[in-house]
């Protein structure tokens, strides 16, 4: 796999991700250094990380990461996504606002969103393809999304000011569910 085809390969698994930031930059409407970093950070490090994860699974799990890697990004969106919903609807003294710069909160959704990277590894495996470049090409590529969509999306969430949770949570909510159609209705 060339340079050219690893890039775009990059950009499609980095999709989810720039959802993920954009929806979080909405909600966060904070754009400062230290929280694009933690944000974009911590999707491109879970990206590249599962993408070197999934090679070195290698052939001997595929068919057991497959039957259950979509219910596990579902499940993980869909949960956070009515938690966002539910938080939109609560009266302002019973607010405790999902917060997308909570360490756990952004792994959950680093590790839903990068199920694919985790395939794309494993793919390359068992082709007996290197990992290293490709899974730096995977990180770079979704770090760069990311900050876009931070940026970008502290910038929607302060201009518009409109009920940028229930829209996350249904965005959220979406993810997950395509996530589970592709894999199993579309598998048929």
């Amino acid at each position: 796999m060339d340079m050219i085809q690893m890039s775009i390969l990059a950009i499609g698994l980095s999709m989810d991700s720039l959802i993920i930031a954009l929806t979080s930059g909405a909600i966060i409407r904070d754009h400062r250094a230290t929280n694009v970093m933690k944000i974009a950070g911590m999707l491109a490090f879970i990206q590249l990380g599962l993408t070197v994860f999934g090679w070195f699974i290698g052939s001997t799990f595929a068919e057991y990461i497959d039957q259950y890697d979509h219910w596990f990004a579902f499940g993980i969106l869909s949960l956070l996504g009515v938690r966002v919903i539910y938080e939109a609807f609560k009266g302002e003294e019973d607010k405790r606002p999902f917060n997308p710069l909570d360490i756990r909160v952004m792994f959950s959704l680093a590790v839903a969103t990068s199920i694919d990277a985790m395939a794309v590894g494993l793919s390359l495996s068992l082709v007996n393809r290197p990992i290293f470049t490709p899974a730096i090409i995977v990180g770079l590529v979704t770090f760069t999304v990311a900050v876009f969509g931070v940026v970008f999306g502290c910038k929607v969430g302060r201009r518009y000011n409109l009920r940028i949770n229930l829209a996350g949570g249904i965005i959220l909510i979406l993810i997950g569910s395509s996530i589970l159609v592709e894999h199993t209705l579309l598998k048929i």
